[in-house]
């Protein structure tokens, strides 16, 4: 993009997206396999949080720091570091339209501002852990995953038992619960969360403008939330262990 003439020569994300510059890449001859590669960034050979920055780059919203009004992260190259040249933006910061109360995503392309506060992050699962990067994706889904809907999650999770919230339906539908409909691209409830964390009644009760997971099913559309919250919380009650005090044993 030349920010003077404010023209751009890609309509779309191309290779040097994700791969940065590629022109001594195209200059060379195909003959000079090892020295092409050597000539831009492989995402898949950067540190786990550097390559993740690069989907930040485009899956995010908030502003430039390195030029007034620019809504993307402008001088940013793939491999350096996100934020010396975007700041995200917050509902902290007052960002009410794009984000809820508790910093979830309400707006589309901000899967990497979920991503970033998700227990994803912090076990080093990045988007390319589930997603394609290169490819269509899979019929059932066309969301490039590697696997449809909740069969994706059990590619890392496997059930071991079935107690406490897990009990509550008798089908394994993770992204029902985890990734709840609450996002808007065209209408509201059109794009999951990627924050992962299901999202109980007692949100929306504590702060009505905050969906749960349950009532963004149509089963439970309408339903009364305060029993919602009673039910959920009686059928994940585990019950206290019973049992007899074993008192000292006189050694002889």
């Amino acid at each position: 993009m030349d920010l003077e003439k404010q023209t751009f020569n890609e309509t779309g994300v191309a290779c040097e997206a994700c791969h940065g510059k590629g022109s001594w890449h195209a200059a060379l001859p195909k003959t000079e396999v090892f020295e092409k590669r050597q000539t831009i960034v492989n995402p898949a050979k950067l540190p786990t949080g550097v390559a993740q920055q690069i989907c930040g780059s485009c899956h995010n919203r908030g502003k430039a720091t390195q030029m007034k009004g620019a809504g993307w992260p402008v001088g940013y190259e793939p491999g350096k570091a996100l934020e010396a040249f975007y700041q995200s933006t917050t509902y902290a910061a007052g960002d009410k339209k794009h984000l809820y109360s508790n910093e979830f995503s309400k707006g589309h392309h901000q899967q990497h501002i979920d991503w970033s506060q998700s227990p994803h992050a912090k076990e080093g699962v990045t988007c390319t852990s589930c997603h394609y990067v290169h490819q269509i994706g899979i019929p059932p889904t066309r969301s490039q995953t590697r696997a449809a809907g909740s069969k994706q999650c059990s590619e890392c999770h496997a059930m071991t038992s079935n107690v406490g919230a897990h009990s509550i339906h008798s089908f394994g539908n993770c992204v029902g619960c985890h990734m709840p409909r609450i996002a808007k691209s065209a209408e509201i409830g059109d794009i999951r969360s990627h924050t992962f964390i299901a999202l109980l009644p007692i949100e929306t009760i504590k702060d009505p403008t905050i969906p749960n997971s349950c009532t963004s099913c149509h089963r439970h559309k309408g339903a009364d939330l305060q029993k919602l919250q009673q039910t959920y919380e009686l059928l994940t009650q585990r019950p206290k262990p019973v049992g007899k005090t074993i008192t000292n044993v006189p050694y002889k």
